[in-house]
């Protein structure tokens, strides 16, 4: 373990040889170390990837996941051809060899990587990749889960129903359109979505299944070819009169310039840190419920973290519809009666909770011991998945119940 790292921190990471600049952003650890994605953006920066690593932290936190926060981030054009990004990839990983070596960062994917960019970063400095590691292909979906639940309990406390209410996304990306094929199962009426290059609308509801398909072919550009509904600003589609609204961009969209003119009655967020901290109060003050981003989103690392320790995904999914959900609705109800802010009382439970794990890392229960060796065996293929499912079912749901 490196022993300069001392949370909270950024690290530069440069190389001018190969233009790489990035940055390692570390909010806390837990047993020295600290997990987070590495994302791969023209416009990533140092003060954003201290956001999300916080928020990594209190993500952790919630769910009662026993490890520290951290993001990295590289400077990469969406014009850099594969070639060039591995360079850079494999650069960075050069560069906090020993962080990588030693586990201390355990990295994911993230905006602008996949879990193969990942791996071939790690393969590039030499470091083995467990055999089930880094294989997962539903962070998206996983995310879109808790983002829906979210949503499906905001409206309940705001006595409404999901399945009828109308819904604007913005950002139809990964996370963005796994929401809104959820929501159509669901029956909730889509009336709008955006990408970087503008926004959809349609007051009727958008024809989602050709949308999607269309998405899969296009990509952002889908909302330059689409032609069953209006051309809108991005911006704009903050501003709808719709019940429910789910930011899946990037950060800070929202902010004190247009939260007067948000109309939705409840805000459940695929993005991090999507609203400015003043503007998240005064949504409050306006009676319109934000789950707080990091308990919306969260389903990315508590979906990958099950897959991991061998839950299939529709476990998964019942995890989030039962458990996850009643945390969710308990949370929503304690702020009411406690007569608190949402977001203060949740970071308060979740920053409890990580401090709990903290202290209690080093007398570990003969149980969790066993789980944790037994998950080493099952990352590397030495066991098959039964048996360490079977136990990580009750460990998650003692977990996210704060039962550390």
């Amino acid at each position: 373990m490196n022993q300069s790292i001392r949370p909270p921190m950024v690290l530069e990471v440069s190389d001018p040889e190969v233009g790489l600049t990035g940055w390692l952003a570390v909010d806390s650890m837990i047993d020295d170390h600290f997990c987070g994605g590495l994302r791969m953006l023209p416009d990533v920066s140092p003060s954003e990837l201290t956001l999300l690593a916080r928020a990594m932290t209190l993500k952790h936190g919630f769910l009662g996941l026993p490890h520290g926060g951290a993001k990295a981030g590289i400077v990469c054009e969406e014009s850099t051809s594969k070639g060039d990004k591995l360079r850079l990839l494999a650069a960075f990983g050069r560069k906090i060899e020993s962080l990588l070596r030693s586990r201390a960062y355990l990295p994911g994917s993230d905006m602008g990587t996949k879990d193969q960019d990942i791996r071939d970063m790690l393969e590039c400095v030499g470091i083995r990749v467990p055999k089930r590691a880094l294989r997962g292909q539903k962070s998206g979906w996983y995310t879109s889960l808790t983002v829906v639940a979210g949503a499906k309990a905001a409206c309940i406390s705001q006595g409404f129903d999901l399945a009828k209410a109308t819904v604007a996304i913005e950002g139809f990306g990964e996370v963005g359109s796994s929401v809104a094929r959820g929501l159509h199962e669901l029956g909730s009426k889509v009336v709008a979505v955006s990408t970087s290059r503008g926004a959809l609308y349609s007051m009727d509801g958008l024809d989602l299944p050709k949308l999607l398909d269309d998405l899969g072919r296009h990509g952002r550009y889908v909302v330059d070819l689409h032609e069953c509904a209006d051309r809108v600003d991005k911006e704009s589609l903050l501003e709808l009169r719709v019940d429910v609204l789910m930011p899946c961009a990037r950060h800070h969209s929202i902010h004190m310039d247009n939260v007067e003119k948000i109309k939705a009655k409840v805000i459940s967020s695929g993005a991090n840190a999507p609203v400015i901290e003043e503007a998240e109060k005064r949504l409050s003050q306006r009676n319109i419920l934000c789950i707080p981003d990091f308990v919306s989103n969260s389903g990315g690392v508590l979906g990958g973290t099950m897959e991991f320790a061998g839950l299939n995904p529709s476990a998964i999914l019942r995890f989030v519809d039962k458990d996850f959900s009643r945390q969710v609705l308990h949370l929503i109800d304690r702020a009411y009666e406690e007569n608190v802010y949402i977001r203060e009382l949740a970071e308060r439970i979740a920053t409890e909770r990580f401090e709990g794990m903290k202290g209690a890392s080093a007398t570990r229960s003969v149980r969790n011991r066993v789980f944790s060796l037994a998950l080493d065996a099952y990352r590397n293929g030495l066991i098959p998945s039964l048996p360490v499912g079977m136990f990580a079912k009750k460990y998650f749901r003692k977990r996210i119940e704060g039962k550390l």
